[in-house]
């Protein structure tokens, strides 16, 4: 896997298909828009239904959200699992992002995830490596097949240990939207 490879890609506005803790995910540069359209047209989908920010810090993307103290607290507690959390989004962040004015974020710990999110000095774009409606991809060979020749890099690893996608938690309210 050649990361300064993959940054380039990302900052080209270029989509990666990566193994996350649980599936694959579609990846690009959040801030451009056009590898945004990029993502949804491979996947056949809308923004409406918002994407996910992965980060290995809340630092990366602290002038993207509005939270509290105790919100703070709560995002960045260890969990025994994955989980991705709708918080208030700020002035500053990308409108193509923004759902009802909220954007989903996830922690991750993955190596791979904190040297590419440190190369680019933002967040990476995560969203399930499938066609709308579909089974998310759980191998590269099955994002190859798949969706292989809309791609620009497939990174050829594992995912981690878990067999479905995050949690999704609203910040806010603390309610459970996807268990």
């Amino acid at each position: 896997m050649d990361t300064k490879k993959i940054h380039q890609i990302l900052i080209s506005g270029g989509v990666i298909a990566y193994p996350t803790e649980s599936v694959f995910g579609l990846g690009c540069d959040p801030s451009n828009k056009q590898a945004i359209n990029k993502i949804l047209a491979i996947k056949k989908r809308t923004l409406e239904m918002g994407l996910v920010l992965l980060t290995p810090s809340i630092e990366i993307v602290a002038d993207w959200v509005n939270i509290n103290n105790k919100q703070l607290k709560t995002f960045s507690s260890p969990t025994p699992r994955p989980i991705t959390y709708i918080v208030p989004a700020s002035d500053s962040a990308p409108k193509w992002l923004t759902v009802k004015n909220t954007l989903a974020i996830r922690l991750s710990s993955d190596p791979f995830i904190k040297n590419i999110c440190g190369l680019l000095g933002f967040p990476i774009v995560s969203t399930s490596a499938n066609l709308h409606g579909e089974q998310p991809c759980r191998s590269a060979d099955e994002v190859q097949e798949i969706m292989g020749s809309q791609l620009d890099y497939i990174v050829f690893k594992k995912t981690g240990p878990f067999n479905n996608p995050s949690t999704i938690v609203d910040l806010s309210s603390g309610k459970t939207i996807r268990p």
